[in-house]
């Protein structure tokens, strides 16, 4: 069964008209033609959830996504077996808003059920992405001869990205088996354009980070754009199987108390999780894309999602049929991309 398919059952009548009108428009229309420009246009003419509907389609017909659809129907009961550790990467302010789950603790649910061993990455709560990325390679060396997954959560992925391109990295990884990566903003966001300008706002969040010890400069690095550093990504180790895990939200979708602002605050650029990212950046990211209909940035969707996340990540250890090259997005290392008009 594809990702789809296992949720059938949770879609009522208005999302399996939308999402068959998705699957019928414009089937010449592959997935490198929905562009963020081409996805807002999209998005104005039909509305927001068809072209979020569109772009949820066209990811599930890449032979990269048929490829771990057929991993996800033969699991091996024992792929758990295949690691020592799943090292957990927080996301943003971990330590003080638990409520958003950015503290990994539906990840240790996970793990549970897998039956393997977890461990929380100690980055800091809103800490610059070199810092953070220092402080995954100092856990990774510490614990070399253990086979680990890594699963990141919002900004920790950004995080792991920045730790892949430092120095020694293929060396610093050799004994990650897979990277999944849980909504993360790993190619900036366009809220901090937006946040910008507005100088009032942008002058009150940057004091309250100072108040709480955290550097406002890290607001910064989290740029979205053409230009902005996390537009290119590094080269990966050879051996890491890299799975990224997104919500697909219709506006009714959102339920998390802070995704709907994001949502809105983003609507103009065409279809986003309702925390940052923007799903038509799906396009430039290497490795295997599994979007969750349903789900916003913060994967609490209406229906148990629990065992689904699960069976993600033990199909993420599985190995490939293909060369982890060709299950990458089209053209994955740079990509132009529209500047933020939020």
């Amino acid at each position: 069964m594809t990702l789809l398919e296992r949720q059938k059952r949770f879609l009522d009548l208005e999302e399996t008209r939308l999402l068959k009108r998705a699957a019928e428009w414009h089937p010449e229309r592959t997935l490198p033609q929905l562009s963020i420009s081409a996805l807002s246009g999209l998005s104005r003419v039909e509305g927001l959830d068809f072209a979020t509907a569109v772009l949820h389609d066209r990811l599930l017909r890449t032979p990269a996504q048929a490829e771990f659809t057929a991993r996800l129907e033969s699991l091996d009961s024992d792929a758990g077996s295949q690691i020592d550790l799943i090292g957990i990467v927080p996301g943003a302010f971990y330590r003080q808003h638990k409520h958003t789950g950015a503290d990994g603790k539906r990840i240790l649910e996970i793990a549970r059920l897998m039956g393997v061993p977890t461990e929380l990455i100690p980055v800091k709560s809103f800490g610059a992405l070199t810092q953070n990325a220092r402080l995954i390679v100092k856990w990774l060396e510490a614990r070399r001869c253990r086979r680990i997954v890594l699963v990141s959560l919002s900004k920790g992925s950004t995080d792991v990205k920045q730790a892949l391109g430092l120095p020694d990295s293929q060396a610093t990884f050799a004994n990650v088996q897979a990277w999944v990566n849980f909504s993360g903003i790993v190619q900036g966001t366009p809220l901090v354009s937006w946040l910008k300008a507005r100088p009032w706002r942008h002058f009150w969040v940057r004091w309250m980070l100072r108040l709480q010890g955290h550097s406002p400069a890290t607001i910064n690095e989290l740029a979205w754009g053409e230009d902005a550093p996390l537009t290119s990504w590094p080269a990966l180790p050879a051996g890491m199987r890299l799975v990224h895990v997104y919500g697909f939200p219709m506006r009714r979708h959102l339920c998390h108390q802070w995704a709907t602002r994001a949502y809105e605050r983003l609507e103009s650029l065409g279809p986003n999780d309702g925390g940052g990212v923007l799903l038509g950046d799906m396009n430039q990211l290497p490795g295997i894309i599994c979007p969750i209909w349903g789900a916003d940035h913060y994967m609490i969707p209406a229906w148990d999602a629990l065992p689904l996340l699960r069976d993600i990540v033990l199909a993420s250890l599985q190995p490939a049929k293909l060369p982890q090259a060709s299950l990458s997005a089209p053209n994955p290392s740079r990509q132009p991309a529209i500047k933020s008009r939020v």
